[in-house]
């Protein structure tokens, strides 16, 4: 019998993986905690399947597939988890588990996702995220298991990244991503560079008085970077070029810092009242890249902080200002 491990939102674990014969994959089922993971053979749970999907929670445990309804997948195949639409959410719950295949990579016949239930993410896959996995997986095959499936032989890997205490990533898949990155991407852009959010429509994702900061940047020599017009590679390219980076946090950060070169400048923006989350991004940005890191914290008190947010975090715009001044950014 095999001994799981006990994940804990505050630690990651161990980098380990357990290698199983006619394992089974459940699909997501509904609910909010996103039942999905993996049975083996003996009809017991793997642990190591859950994913971390948000404010230390995991995923929860899916119902183990009938033997009438699997669907019999050939090969030997890694299992990566959960399959997301928001970019940020695919960084940190989709992305974790790919470390083995620096290790791996010629004796496995492809990567298995499992989407969101009821959730159409093949579009999106094509369209966006295919390509980056491809480049994390030197083209191996990526399948979407939203049926029930029993599996040759499966490897399932502990998640080596993820939010809040999990952001550091383990050092075995920081090595994996940054070392997949340097091979594949090439820099390619501006010295110094503006993640903007000024072309994002939805009002939680906006920043306070952002049009009227970029203004002032450009003036300065920044150039205005909308991550959201440009695929993963590019981004990379940008990132990696940039010897000088300004930004609020925001999704455009977790993925920045498997690509930032050594030295960098990075100026961290907080753009809403989310300490926890603002201080889990800081810390994966250094925790990944050797750069130089700046936090700003210029926002106002909120007015009723108990309701829903209509328009982003009040900031006081001069005070943010003359703090770039004061850190040379400006």
């Amino acid at each position: 019998m095999h001994k799981d491990i006990t994940l804990d939102p505050a630690t990651l674990p161990p980098a380990q993986v357990e290698i199983l014969e006619r394992a089974r994959i459940g699909p997501m089922g509904p609910g909010r905690d996103m039942p999905s993971g993996v049975f083996r053979a003996d009809g017991s749970f793997v642990e190591a399947s859950r994913t971390l999907i948000s404010l230390g929670r995991f995923s929860g445990t899916p119902s183990r597939p009938a033997d009438t309804e699997v669907r019999r997948l050939r090969g030997r195949h890694l299992y990566a988890g959960i399959g997301r639409h928001h970019f940020g959410h695919f960084l940190m719950e989709g992305i974790g588990r790919l470390w083995p295949l620096e290790a791996l990579h010629d004796d496995i016949d492809g990567i298995l996702v499992t989407p969101m239930h009821a959730k159409d993410i093949e579009a999106i896959m094509r369209r966006r995220l295919l390509p980056f996995y491809s480049l994390l997986s030197r083209g191996k095959p990526i399948w979407l298991i939203d049926h029930p499936a029993e599996v040759d032989e499966l490897i399932v890997p502990t998640q080596g990244f993820g939010h809040l205490d999990w952001s550091t990533g383990s050092p075995e898949f920081r090595a994996f991503i940054r070392n997949r990155i340097a091979d594949s991407i090439t820099p390619d852009g501006p010295e110094r560079i503006y993640v903007s959010r000024t072309k994002l429509k939805s009002p939680d994702q906006q920043v306070d008085q952002e049009a009227n900061l970029q203004r002032k940047l450009k003036r300065a020599g920044y150039t205005i970077f909308h991550p959201q017009r440009h695929t993963l590679e590019e981004q990379c390219q940008v990132y990696m070029a940039a010897r000088e980076i300004l930004g609020t946090d925001g999704s455009a950060f977790h993925l920045a810092p498997f690509a930032l070169q050594t030295g960098t400048r990075v100026g961290l923006i907080q753009r809403r009242h989310r300490q926890e989350l603002f201080d889990a991004l800081a810390v994966q940005i250094t925790a990944f890249a050797d750069v130089d890191l700046t936090t700003f914290n210029t926002l106002l008190p909120r007015g009723k902080p108990e309701l829903p947010l209509a328009e982003p975090d009040p900031m006081d715009m001069q005070a943010l200002l003359k703090a770039l001044r004061g850190a040379g950014f400006l």
